[in-house]
């Protein structure tokens, strides 16, 4: 039965996934859609990044030096994987393809090995990590309005780095023709690498941040690695804003979908990108 409770909690459960789900694709956005890099151990990062911070969480009892080092982490992850994996394949799809699922792989089994069973997020007396307030007579958790907020704060921050600073011009330049961009000076081989690092950085915290409310699972480097190759295919592949505006959509859907008809949730998400890639082939927001 509709009542204004329930769609409330739909809307901040729709809030809370799309920022998950931006998280989760936003360093895809920037390796896979700007960068022209395949990665398909992205999500494999992602997973990684959830179990390492609760790992560290157990260990300090600490949540922002948890998710700091986490992020630190994933910045060293992802400049040796650029040095040593993507490096030699620049500029060749298929064997970008071949070495990161090679990768993924690899990562997937590590996880396993390392967490066979997964891990849990602890309860905590931490208001905003574990604490809910009334909003009438709907009780709604703290930290999915505060993991709402931060994704709004992460694309007006990467909206500011990718349009308005010279590292986002030269990402830019580099990405559309790195020849003439060496031409004029700019060290597109540095320039990737830090893109690179930054991208698999932000899949690591995507992973921690989401962790409090996912938990630790098996299921969740598989699940969001779906997720956050359909989100670039939606918005646009060159188009960061098209991936906030993306995440929001397949989030409102699916969590609308979870409400009303659950056995349906995760294939109404591919099936919006089926439907996008019919209609639209280079997204809603590609040129």
């Amino acid at each position: 039965m509709f009542t204004w409770d329930f769609f409330l909690s739909a809307v901040i459960d729709g809030l809370a996934y799309s920022s998950m789900i931006y998280m989760a694709s936003l360093g895809l956005v920037i390796i896979f859609g700007l960068m022209d890099v395949f990665n398909l151990a992205h999500g494999a990062f992602f997973g990684l990044g959830a179990y390492l911070f609760v790992t560290l969480y157990y260990l300090t009892g600490n949540f922002v030096l948890s998710a700091a080092v986490t992020l630190a982490l994933g910045a060293l992850v992802g400049l040796a994987t650029e040095r040593l994996v993507i490096k030699p394949v620049y500029g060749n799809p298929l064997a970008q393809l071949l070495v990161t699922m090679g990768l993924m792989t690899l990562l997937f089994t590590l996880i396993q090995l390392i967490w066979p069973t997964g891990l849990t997020f602890p309860e905590t007396s931490n208001f905003l990590v574990s604490g809910y307030i009334e909003v009438g007579s709907l009780r709604v958790r703290v930290y999915k309005l505060l993991l709402a907020s931060f994704g709004f704060l992460l694309f007006a921050a990467v909206s500011l780095v990718l349009s308005k600073t010279m590292f986002g011009v030269k990402l830019r330049a580099g990405t559309e023709s790195r020849e003439l961009a060496e031409v004029f000076g700019i060290n597109v081989s540095t320039l990737f690498m830090v893109a690179f690092s930054l991208g698999v950085a932000l899949a690591f915290l995507g992973g921690a941040l989401v962790a409090p409310l996912t938990h630790a699972t098996v299921e969740l480097p598989v699940y969001f690695s779906l997720l956050s190759f359909a989100i670039p295919v939606v918005g646009g592949m060159k188009s960061y804003t098209g991936a906030f505006y993306a995440s929001l959509l397949i989030g409102f859907i699916d969590r609308f979908t979870a409400y009303f008809a659950p056995w349906i949730t995760f294939a109404i998400d591919l099936f919006v990108m089926i439907i996008v890639l019919v209609v639209k082939p280079e997204g809603l927001f590609g040129r």
